[in-house]
């Protein structure tokens, strides 16, 4: 019997050896802005097509092929008093020819702050799945809180579909409400897309019918406090009353504090030619400088 098996797995290896052989493998790789890769892969006579699908689904989420992806030059600090600062940039790139200079610190990417506020912070790490428990501590007046919930089955928003009966589409969602299409074809299709959901978990992403709400809404704009603005009737925060004007100050036993240079670097991400504004401080001056992200260098 064992033999058997075995013997079956070698001309199961070799037929798949055929079809590459004989039709060719097409295999395109991608990456987002925090490093999660994708690579898109199609074997056969469709596998062009397929490939090229998962490919126009994965930019449709933020992705970007490995060889079109811009650098600007810069390094930023991530911690400590480096925490973002600009700490490298690179003779000749599009950093050092926009005049930046290390210790600028980036505040802005375009018409955005990288530091995160209190509320992005706690709205991400208040995200997860349906029936699991969470933990804050929040603060109301004078007095600390220790709340405990446990997240209520909440329906995603629609995500990306197959446009093709041959294949499976099981997307997953992030805090941001940012899709992932993890995809597959064929009898390999559910190891395909199980594969898929271990690779992105640890980026953030779940499977959107394991979805979760807390059941209250953060003020994301304000910078000095995650509160709490409303509070839906019977939902998980109602039963652990908590309460409009609340402020959280940890969440699993985390304050919330984040690396505003890791944010930056996420929003200098792009594509060889994108053009970016950066806004930094030097001293007590704030300037504004436009770069055009360069592509890598081969090899």
């Amino acid at each position: 019997m064992k033999k058997s098996v075995q013997a079956l797995l070698i001309v199961s290896s070799l037929l798949a050896l055929s079809a590459v052989q004989a039709f060719g493998q097409f295999k395109t790789d991608l990456v987002n802005s925090e490093g999660a890769t994708a690579p898109c892969t199609g074997i056969g006579p469709v596998g062009a097509p397929l490939a090229k699908k998962c490919v126009g689904l994965f930019e449709q989420a933020g992705f970007i092929r490995v060889d079109d992806v811009g650098i600007s030059g810069l390094t930023v600090g991530t911690s400590g008093k480096d925490d973002g600062v600009i700490v490298q940039i690179d003779p000749g790139s599009p950093a050092a020819q926009a005049g930046l200079v290390v210790g600028d610190m980036v505040t802005a990417v375009g018409d955005k702050p990288v530091k995160p506020t209190p509320g992005m912070i706690a709205e991400q790490r208040t995200f997860g799945k349906r029936g699991e428990a969470l933990q804050m501590k929040i603060r109301r007046g004078t007095s600390d809180l220790n709340v405990n919930l446990v997240r209520a089955p909440q329906t995603a928003p629609a995500g990306p579909k197959s446009s093709s009966m041959f294949v499976s589409v099981k997307p997953l969602i992030d805090w941001r409400g940012q899709f992932v299409p993890c995809m597959g074809a064929g009898p390999t299709s559910f190891a395909a897309i199980s594969y898929c959901d271990n690779h992105f978990k640890p980026f953030g992403f779940i499977k959107t019918g394991e979805l979760g709400s807390t059941g209250f809404s953060l003020d994301l704009k304000r910078d000095d406090s995650a509160t709490i603005t409303t509070v839906d009737p019977g939902s998980p925060a109602a039963q652990a009353d908590i309460r409009p004007g609340d402020v959280i100050v940890e969440v699993e036993n985390q304050p919330l504090t984040a690396s505003v240079g890791e944010a930056a670097t996420q929003r200098l991400f792009g594509k060889s030619g994108d053009q970016l504004r950066i806004t930094v401080r030097s001293g007590q001056t704030d300037k504004t400088v436009v770069l055009t992200l360069a592509a890598k260098p081969k090899g």
